[in-house]
C-alpha cells in the first residue's frame, strides 16, 4: 500500500509537494532523509541513477527529472511487498502529469518556497490511482470470464489462465499463487531493465509451458499449458485467445 508521495528539488532538498496516506514519519525528517540519500548517491557513488531502496518492511521508489542545472526528485513510499512494477507505473505517471502541469521556472530557479500552489495536484494523484483501480467494466468482465471458461473447455492442454496488466496487476486469475508470483517477478525484472511492455513470451517452466501475450498497451493474457503440450499448439491457442480478448477490450 502506498504510504506517501514526495516531490522535491534534488540540488537543495527543498520540498515542493507531498501527499501522505499514513502518518508514519515526520514529513520534514523524511524529506531530509531523501535529500541525504540523493546526495550520497551523487557524491559518493558518482552516479545519479537512484531507483529504489528498501528500509525494513518498506520501500522507496525514485524517479529523477533533469531540469536545466537542477533536478526534481520524485519519491513514492510503500510497503516492501507491493508490486514494484505497478508502483513504478504510478510514479512515472505522477511525474509526467506534474511536469506537464507546472512550468519549469516555478520548479527550479523561480521556486520561492511556497508549496501551497501545488496542493491541487493531489486531485491528479487520486485520478491516477483511481484510473488504475477501475480497469474493465463489470459487463466486460463477465464476457471475459466466459471466454476463459471456453478456453479451459476447448483444450485438454490448458492448466490455468489469467488476465493481468502490463504492470502486473491481476484482473482475472485462475492461476496458482506460485505461478502468479513467478510472473510478477518476471515483469519486475524486465521493468527494471527498461522493458516496460510484454509483446509475447513463452517459456518452459517446472510447472508447465507458460505463455504471456500482450493484448495491447495495458493488458497481458496468460495461459499455463501442460508440459506435454506441443509448442506450436500452445502458440496457436495463445494467439487465438488473446485475439478474442483484444476484440472485446478494444
Amino acid at each position: 500500500m502506498i504510504k506517501s508521495i514526495f516531490i522535491q528539488k534534488g540540488n537543495t532538498g527543498e520540498l515542493i509537494f507531498y501527499k501522505t496516506y499514513e502518518d508514519l514519519f515526520d514529513i520534514k525528517l523524511t524529506s531530509s532523509f531523501l535529500s541525504a540519500i540523493f546526495s550520497f548517491v551523487k557524491q559518493t557513488l558518482r552516479t545519479e541513477q537512484l531507483s529504489e531502496i528498501e528500509v525494513g518492511p518498506f520501500r522507496f521508489i525514485f524517479e529523477i527529472e533533469k531540469l536545466g542545472n537542477d533536478e526534481l526528485l520524485f519519491a513514492l513510499f510503500a510497503d516492501r511487498t507491493d508490486n514494484l512494477v505497478e508502483l513504478r507505473g504510478h510514479l512515472k505517471e505522477i511525474q509526467t502529469q506534474f511536469l506537464g502541469r507546472f512550468d519549469e521556472t516555478s520548479l527550479t530557479h523561480g521556486f520561492d518556497g511556497e508549496i501551497t500552489k501545488f496542493k491541487d495536484f493531489e486531485q491528479n494523484i487520486e485520478n491516477i490511482l483511481e484510473n488504475n483501480r477501475t480497469l474493465i467494466s463489470e459487463e466486460n468482465k463477465k464476457a471475459i470470464m466466459n471466454i476463459f471458461e471456453e478456453l479451459h473447455t476447448f483444450s485438454v492442454f490448458v492448466v490455468s489462465s489469467g488476465l493481468i496488466t502490463q504492470t502486473g496487476r491481476v484482473v482475472i486469475s485462475y492461476l496458482e499463487a506460485n505461478v502468479l508470483s513467478e510472473i510478477i517477478r518476471l515483469l519486475e525484472g524486465r521493468f527494471i531493465t527498461g522493458n516496460y511492455q510484454i509483446n509475447e513470451l513463452i517459456s518452459l517452466e517446472d510447472f508447465g509451458i507458460l505463455s504471456l501475450k500482450g493484448i495491447d498497451d495495458h493488458f497481458i493474457s496468460v495461459i499455463l499449458f501442460k508440459e506435454t503440450c506441443p509448442f506450436e499448439t500452445s502458440l496457436l491457442i495463445a494467439k487465438k485467445f488473446s485475439q478474442r480478448l483484444r476484440n472485446l477490450l478494444m
